[in-house]
């Protein structure tokens, strides 16, 4: 039989592994990770400490509260707190930068530290050469349009199909709009064929993925 205490324990969400990997990156010390209290103090508001206890039940971070952290870290150059690791856990995620120093006492750097500290932040690549704005969203299209296109076996008879191919696509805009793409064509469209199909179609001004809920 379970413990009354066992069965009060709040379950963990996706947040709460990389919440504390959050929390040793930005640490000063080695391995002492910070507070609550002082990762909310180091994002700066509207995050506070009763925000932050909460994240671990979270599903997701709040998408504002996520693009925060990521410019945090950028300041403290630390590699690897992209927007995409923050919200979903895609990539390599964070790694502790040598000269990392988010409190006070290490503001003032020599020159030897403060120079370190710049060569090892790399900021990403910029894009290839010759690759003109909507190329690269264009080709994406043709690839899609090619693909989908093949129907050798019936396949767009299949409800089936149809709800995976269409579920792609919206999950593909929500994460477009987060990361501050106007995927509102897609959603128009999305919205469409789920009406033809029998799905259900979300209502005109529906809330985006952008209010998550408490900060």
């Amino acid at each position: 039989m379970s413990s009354v205490k066992g069965r009060k324990r709040a379950k963990l969400g996706p947040v709460a592994e990389r919440l504390a990997i959050l929390l040793d990156v930005f640490s000063p010390w080695e391995g002492i990770s910070l507070t609550y209290r002082q990762f909310a103090a180091e994002i700066g508001p509207p995050v506070t400490e009763a925000a932050v206890k909460k994240w671990p039940q979270r599903k997701k971070f709040p998408a504002e509260i996520a693009r925060q952290i990521v410019t945090k870290a950028t300041d403290r150059g630390l590699a690897g707190v992209t927007l995409e690791w923050v919200l979903w856990g895609d990539g390599t995620g964070p790694q502790k930068a040598l000269t990392t120093a988010p409190n006070r006492a290490l503001e003032q750097r020599s020159p030897r530290a403060e120079a370190a500290r710049q060569a090892s932040f790399r900021p990403p690549p910029p894009p290839p050469p010759g690759e003109p704005h909507g190329q690269f969203a264009a080709r994406v299209g043709e690839a899609v349009q090619a693909d989908l296109s093949h129907n050798e076996f019936g396949q767009w008879s299949s409800v089936e199909v149809q709800h995976t191919v269409l579920w792609a696509l919206k999950d593909l805009a929500r994460r477009l709009r987060v990361l501050r793409f106007d995927m509102g064509k897609t959603f128009e469209l999305t919205d469409e064929w789920a009406g033809q199909i029998g799905l259900p179609v979300r209502p005109p001004n529906g809330s985006s993925d952008e209010g998550d809920g408490e900060r």
